[in-house]
C-alpha cells in the first residue's frame, strides 16, 4: 500500500482542480470552467463554459464534458486533457495545459495559450 501512496496523491492533485471553478486568461478571452456536479462527485462529466471577449465584452455560455485533443507529432510533453464544448458547428476545447482551441470542421479558427488564474 505504501508504494501506491505517491501515485494516489498525484492522481488526486490532477483531478482536484476539475472539481471547482477555474478561470483561464488568454490574450483575447477570459474563460470560466465550472463543474455542474455535486461537491462529493469525483468524476464529474458535465461542465459549464462561460467566456468574455476582452475587447468587445461579448459572452458565450455552453455546457460540455471532459475531452481530449490530439497531440502534434514530436510535441512532448503534451497534456491533451481538458474540456470540450459545442456551439453550432464550432467546437471549443479548453486544455488543462492552458490552450483554448476553437475549430469549425477541420479548420482551426482560434488557438491561444493562456494561464490559469489562482482563486
Amino acid at each position: 500500500m505504501n508504494r501506491l501512496a505517491p501515485v494516489l496523491a498525484l492522481l488526486g492533485s490532477i483531478a482536484f482542480p476539475a472539481l471547482q471553478a477555474a478561470t483561464l486568461e488568454t490574450r483575447t478571452y477570459t474563460v470560466e470552467i465550472t463543474p455542474l456536479c455535486g461537491e462529493r462527485v469525483t468524476d464529474c462529466e458535465q461542465f459549464a463554459y462561460a467566456d468574455t471577449h476582452k475587447r468587445t465584452g461579448s459572452h458565450l455560455n455552453m455546457v460540455g464534458k471532459p475531452g481530449q485533443r490530439a497531440c502534434p507529432p514530436g510535441n512532448a510533453p503534451c497534456n491533451p486533457m481538458g474540456w470540450q464544448f459545442h456551439d453550432g458547428n464550432a467546437t471549443y476545447f479548453v486544455g488543462q495545459d492552458g490552450w483554448l482551441i476553437v475549430t469549425q470542421g477541420s479548420k482551426t479558427i482560434l488557438r491561444e495559450l493562456g494561464a490559469w488564474r489562482e482563486r
